[in-house]
Order: structure tokens, then sequence, then C-alpha cells
């Protein structure tokens, strides 16, 4: 079975409007990886839906990843990292939910928005795009 890869909303809201980087990035990751998402992700995704037309779009993009629900070991450490880092890096709540489900899960884990998550320990951020050079 392939390693798990966790992907942020930035990156799916870019393929849902076939922006390349986003295209070719999750291509290459189908290829060698098992896609998930946090559920904070699906429900982000879900927030930006304006008509049924949307929610049919949203539901299509999720469909083949698995979904990652909120555990206590994942709530536990997204507000340990809430309290180290708010201060120092402004981040956010969802940002910490969604890199504390990669950390907890021991997956790997792909944003579009680097600097939100490069400094949190014990996350394996991968750099985005893929496929360059």
């Amino acid at each position: 079975m392939a390693q798990p890869v966790v992907i942020d909303t930035d990156i799916l809201i870019d393929f849902g409007l076939d922006r390349e980087d986003a295209v070719e990035s999750i291509s290459i990751l189908e290829e060698n990886y098992e896609l998930t998402i946090s559920v904070i992700t699906a429900m982000e995704l879900y927030t930006g839906c304006r008509s049924k037309r949307d929610i049919n779009k949203v539901e299509e993009l999720i469909a083949e990843l698995r979904i990652r629900f909120i555990s206590k070991s994942i709530s536990e450490r997204a507000f340990e990292l809430m309290k180290k880092f708010r201060s120092s890096h402004g981040v956010e709540i969802n940002d910490m939910l969604i890199a504390s489900t990669a950390i907890e899960g021991s997956e790997i884990m792909i944003s579009k928005n680097q600097k939100h998550y490069q400094f949190i320990p014990g996350l394996d951020l991968l750099q985005y795009p893929l496929g360059e050079g």
C-alpha cells in the first residue's frame, strides 16, 4: 500500500479550478501516494459552496480521497501547536488541525502555503509544486 499524503485545502481548490501546478502535483501524488485529507479540508471545501452545483463539484473532488477525522490525539497536538506558535507565527486553528492530522497519522503533507507549516516540528512537508526541476 502506498504511503498516505495529507493534501491541504489550497491545492484542492486550485485543482478544482484546473490550475496547472495543482493538476500536475495531484497527478504525481496519485501515482506515488494514497491521497488523504483532513475532515477540516473537506469542511473548508464545502464552505465555499454557493449552489447545489458547487456541492456536487466538491463531492466529486473528494469522492476518491480518504478523509481523516479528528481524534483526541489530533486535537491535543493541534492545541499544543496553537499555544506554541500563535504569537510567533500567527497560526490558525484549521491549519493546526490539518498539520496535526498528518503528524498523528505519521503521514506526509503537502500545501501551497509552505509558510503556514514549514516551522512545525515533526511535520514531513513536501515542497509545492511537485514536478518542477
